[in-house]
């Protein structure tokens, strides 16, 4: 016999689920949804920041969201250990102590992952976890997760047809100070990773112009280049065009990354010093180190803040209110 189109329970859920995260952010971001189908993609998350009561500004950044709901999630106690430095090495746990901590667990689809692995790092992906029982949001970066936990703990994880990603109870969107200072600080990813490669090409330039590159690699550049100067005019002319390049990017005002305001402010206290006819030469060692602070706040960003708001003993330390208590395995 046949019967009218129906609506399932997934499609109450999801709509539910909808209608929970929207209430959870801040009124004046946009949120997206992907009918026409998503593969993976459910809504686009867009970022404001809010000027006054009637006005915010457009920022150009994004999230891409990964929606899901359950009836009901069991949060349960987990140990944490501290882990070394995955970014170098495979995952290598210390048992001499640990963090219990609230967690709770989702099972994602392989395909799902690898889809997102494949992705990169660039674009952060947001998984949303609904629990609408209780109505709590729980989130966490997929791309970090990726990169932080499952490859180091498992290079091989696609040979498996679903993967357990874990989520500390502490990410959840109704705790304000914690939610909104993760997504605005993934909201910033592609800027920031615009600018590292932008620093990185300058510190490059600089070196040649101030005869400091120390890469061993004998390049058909080095063998033509007469760019080394001793001329302060010249070089003082290129540090304040270097320097005016970057002053403005849209990442120094950060709230969520403190050395980013303290690294803007070194540099245009040297564009000031350069102002000020300070003798270039004697700024030369001022302004290495400023391209090193630059160049290594990459290097910062990928050991440390893409650590951030992840099952790890290293978040638990740097990215909430307070720090759990260690406990001793001994």
């Amino acid at each position: 016999m046949a019967r009218k189109k129906q609506r399932v329970i997934q499609h109450i859920m999801e709509d539910e689920s909808f209608h929970i995260i929207k209430s959870q952010l801040p009124k004046n971001w946009v949120l997206r949804e992907f009918n026409n189908p998503d593969y993976g993609v459910d809504l686009i998350i867009e970022l404001f920041d809010k000027i006054d009561e009637e006005v915010s500004e457009v920022l150009n950044e994004y999230l891409y969201i990964q929606v899901k709901s359950v009836q009901k999630l069991e949060v349960k106690k987990e140990k944490i250990y501290p882990v070394k430095n995955v970014a170098k090495g495979k995952w290598d746990e210390d048992k001499s102590e640990y963090f219990e901590v609230d967690v709770v667990k989702f099972v994602l689809d392989t395909n799902s992952i690898y889809s997102i692995q494949a992705l990169g790092a660039s674009v952060p992906f947001i998984l949303l976890v609904v629990d609408l029982s209780t109505k709590d949001t729980y989130f966490v970066c997929l791309n970090d997760y990726i990169d932080k936990i499952i490859l180091p703990k498992n290079i091989n994880y696609d040979k498996q047809g679903s993967i357990t990603i874990t989520i500390p109870k502490l990410n959840t969107l109704k705790n304000k100070e914690i939610s909104i200072s993760a997504l605005e600080f993934y909201g910033k990813r592609a800027k920031l990773l615009s600018a590292f490669a932008k620093f990185a090409y300058q510190k490059n330039e600089l070196n040649y112009l101030l005869g400091y590159k120390k890469n061993p690699i004998y390049t058909y550049r080095d063998e033509v280049s007469n760019e080394k100067t001793n001329n302060e005019i010249d070089i003082k002319r290129q540090v304040l065009y270097l320097i005016e390049q970057i002053e403005y990017l849209d990442i120094w005002d950060s709230k969520s990354w403190e050395i980013l305001a303290i690294t803007h402010q070194e540099l245009l206290n040297l564009k000031q010093n350069l102002i000020d006819g300070k003798d270039v030469l004697s700024l030369v060692n001022d302004v290495l180190r400023m391209w090193h602070n630059l160049t290594n706040l990459t290097n910062m960003y990928e050991e440390l803040t893409r650590e951030w708001f992840l099952p790890k003993f290293l978040s638990y330390m740097t990215s909430y209110p307070s720090v759990p208590e260690s406990i001793s395995s001994k």
